[in-house]
């Protein structure tokens, strides 16, 4: 099996951008450091979901759906609570 997801394309990039951003912010306010690594973890599986091919449909949904709806809460939190 042949997964064909660069490792240095541009959207996994922004992603592990936003993380290590959520991570560094995080200490100095909460709330920017977990909407970022909330967006950045949609992003992620967003990119992951796209590009598997169709025979792991099943696992990738259930694995990198969590990490979309996950990285998606993330978000509502940060801003609900701002």
């Amino acid at each position: 099996m042949d997964i064909s997801i660069p490792l240095f394309s541009a959207p996994l990039l922004l992603a592990a951008a936003f993380i290590a951003l959520g991570f560094l912010t995080y200490p100095l306010t909460a709330r920017v450091g977990v909407m970022s690594m909330g967006a950045g973890s949609v992003i992620m599986g967003m990119v992951v979901l796209v590009g598997l091919p169709n025979g792991l449909a099943i696992e990738s949904l259930v694995l990198f759906g969590f990490t979309v709806v996950v990285g998606l809460w993330m978000v509502y939190v940060g801003v609900k609570n701002g």
